[in-house]
Parts: structure tokens; sequence; C-alpha cells
């Protein structure tokens, strides 16, 4: 079976979460094709790909990705798969494309997810009680804590580890939030698009929220993302360096 031309994933006109019938249609041809042919990512991600500058993005929810998207629109780099959803891609296809990711300390990213989704919003559509205790952190720590945070599909995509969101054995460069101007800038040169100094929209400055965080917190969000602790390499909260 032939590999298939990358070109033929993009996502909808006025729908940038689905692939076009042809994509998709393409993507049941590899898996019908069975599991042991390789032919697809055994994982399912959360993906943004251009074919005209030949990268794939990993994107992790809360670490930049407005600003990033951002970045692309305004200086003409065509997102042919906008934002794809938990989709399984042809490995083979994209062989020669860059592929990137960013991360972010895990601690600032739940804290920066519980401000947006339940103290901002109740995007978890928790009833009136639920949602007000939910304004505790803490509180909210315990309710994730209850989740497979490795399960996608299975976990919101705002609070899964991160290391789970990035094909790891595939990824050519993950940069951080923390030095994001730099490591974007670094993108940039790589998919050959205009690089501008810039600091990423809507964050939550790393240490800002979360510096007074309880020992409560800190302990919880350890044990969740311990993971990705050990393979981003962030200090651990609670853990002497």
């Amino acid at each position: 079976m032939s590999s298939p031309d990358p070109q033929v994933f993009r996502t909808r006109p006025g729908n940038r979460r689905r692939l076009t019938p042809p994509g998709e249609a393409e993507l049941d041809r590899l898996a019908a094709a069975g599991e042991a042919s390789g032919w697809l990512s055994p994982l399912a991600y959360n993906l943004t790909v251009s074919h005209s500058h030949r990268f794939v993005w990993y994107r992790v929810a809360k670490v930049a990705t407005r600003s990033i998207r951002h970045h692309c629109e305004t200086h003409g780099v065509t997102l042919d798969v906008d934002h794809a959803m938990r989709v399984r891609y042809p490995l083979a296809s994209y062989d020669d494309y860059f592929t990137f990711a960013f991360v972010r300390d895990p601690l600032d990213r739940f804290v920066s997810a519980w401000h947006d989704k339940v103290v901002d919003h109740n995007y978890y559509d928790f009833d009136a009680a639920t949602h007000a205790r939910m304004q505790s952190v803490e509180e909210f720590a315990r309710w994730t804590a209850t989740h497979d945070l490795a399960a996608v599909p299975g976990t919101d995509q705002h609070l899964t580890l991160q290391s789970r969101m990035i094909d790891l054995n595939r990824v050519d460069f993950v940069g951080r939030l923390e030095t994001f101007g730099r490591d974007f800038a670094e993108v940039c040169v790589r998919i050959g698009a205009p690089s501008e100094p810039s600091a990423p929209q809507n964050q939550t400055a790393p240490g800002g929220r979360d510096r007074q965080a309880s020992d409560e917190l800190r302990a919880l969000v350890a044990r969740m993302y311990r993971r990705d602790y050990q393979v981003f390499g962030y200090p651990v909260p609670g853990e002497s360096a």
C-alpha cells in the first residue's frame, strides 16, 4: 500500500476541527489495513499541519496555542489541518515535516486551566453547588485527580498530561512557555516564517498566581503530573532541587 500524499489531509472550511471527507476516507483506508501495518500513529493527537511550511504542531492546550495560531495567521502561514482533534496521522507521510510542541510548568498550567475553565467560566458544566466548591483550586485538583489524565479520548484536553499530547518518538523540537520568545523564534526559523520577539497571549505568568500555592495543591499536582515533570525536567513542587 502506497504512502498517502500528506496534502490530502486538510480541515474543512468553516469547521477547523474536522478533516475534509477525502482526508477522513484516507485515514479509514489506513486503519482498515490493520494495526500491524504501522501506517498510522498508534495514538491520537491534537494536530495542526501546514503543507506550505511543512510542519506538524502537536497542540498542547493552555500552552500558547492562541499566540502561535495568531502568528501564523498574521504572517500568511496556511494551516491546512487547522485544529484537528484526537487524530491518528500517517507517520511516513510526514517524515520530512518539522514537528514541534510547546510545554509549560505543570503547576502553572493547571492553575491557568482552573482560572479559565472554572473561575471565569463553567466549562465543565458543574451544578451550582459543585461550581461553588470548585472555586477552591484544591477542590478542583481533588476532582481532577479522580481522572486518568493519560486517557485520550476520555480526559479534557486542558487537563491531559502534556507528555500524552505530544508524539515523543517523533517530535523534533519542544519549546517552553517560560522561554517562549526565544524558542518560538527558533521554530519560525525552522519553518521559514517571519520571526518577531513576542510573549504568549493570555498567559498566567509563571510563578504568578500560583506562587502562594498551598502544600496540598503542590502535592496533588506533583502526583497527577509526575510523568510531565519527569519527561520535561521541571522542578517537582515541594521537592528540593
